[in-house]
């Protein structure tokens, strides 16, 4: 998805973005509401697929140890946009260079595009960004 979304390539892909913008906002609004969880005390949101670092597992007594591969893997995984890069953080970035690329007008008509409870959506996601 990450690579996917890339709303300021500009120039043919403007068009393009404009057409489809509506199912794109609507895919985005999905995976949000996948992968972000709500903190009830502070009422952020938290991506649950970015990993901060490599930390080893405390394992219990009836647990194996992580194997080298495991680490391999782990390590691995943290090159990865998708457990290094936030999705709340990347859409609204996206959406902002949108919105500098079209103008207020321009953006302002793309979202009205949008259905309503979509967008309210998406503010409640991006609000405390």
């Amino acid at each position: 998805m990450v690579g996917q979304l890339d709303l300021d390539n500009g120039g043919e892909n403007k068009g393009l973005i404009q057409d489809k913008f509506c199912g794109i906002i609507n895919i985005c609004v999905e995976a949000l509401h996948d992968v972000l969880s709500e903190d009830p005390d502070t009422g952020t949101y938290k991506d649950c697929m970015v990993m901060s670092h490599f930390e080893e597992q405390k394992v219990s007594e009836d647990e194996e140890p992580p194997t080298e591969q495991d680490r391999r893997k782990k390590l691995l995984a943290l090159k990865d946009p998708v457990h290094s890069v936030s999705l709340q953080q990347f859409v609204y970035e996206k959406l902002k260079a949108q919105q500098e690329l079209l103008g207020e007008q321009g953006f302002q008509s793309l979202i009205e595009s949008v259905d309503t409870e979509v967008i309210r959506q998406l503010q409640g996601f991006l609000q405390k960004l």
